[in-house]
């Protein structure tokens, strides 16, 4: 009997769960939450591909067959991590700013309010976009 129980809860408990789900799909501030993430996940891929040109190790055991990057100079390895850091350190401020944003939707802040968060946040993704941009643009001009 209590089998039964736990599993009637269990049922239970996971309809909620999907009907919570399905509300939180219908929020247009979680398809915006997706659509930061996709884009920083492309980023990172294509990103990604290109650092691993440069890994001589890669080469050296025949792992890539692509072709091969030369060495890169300190300044250029520098300018390359210095991008990627702010490139980081923006985009996890650009993040905390969207959930202030969606927070002041939900708590209905006065509209103005409101309008700075999104022009803020809009801002700054367009700031670690670009940061994130151009180190790849820099990466691929120097392959």
């Amino acid at each position: 009997m209590s089998l039964q129980r736990w599993w009637d809860d269990f049922c239970y408990e996971l309809k909620l769960e999907a009907r919570d789900f399905l509300r939180m799909l219908m929020e247009s501030s979680t398809w915006l939450v997706i659509l930061v993430l996709a884009a920083f996940g492309l980023e990172i891929y294509f990103g990604m591909g290109i650092a691993l040109r440069y890994d001589s190790l890669m080469h050296l055991w025949g792992v890539r067959t692509e072709r091969h990057c030369r060495t890169l100079s300190n300044n250029q390895y520098l300018a390359i991590i210095y991008l990627l850091f702010s490139f980081g350190i923006v985009m996890a401020y650009c993040m905390g700013r969207l959930v202030n944003y969606i927070n002041a939707r939900k708590q209905k802040r006065p509209r103005e309010e409101v309008r700075r968060l999104a022009w803020s946040t809009l801002i700054c993704a367009l700031t670690a976009e670009s940061l994130g941009g151009v180190a790849m643009l820099l990466l691929a001009r120097w392959c």
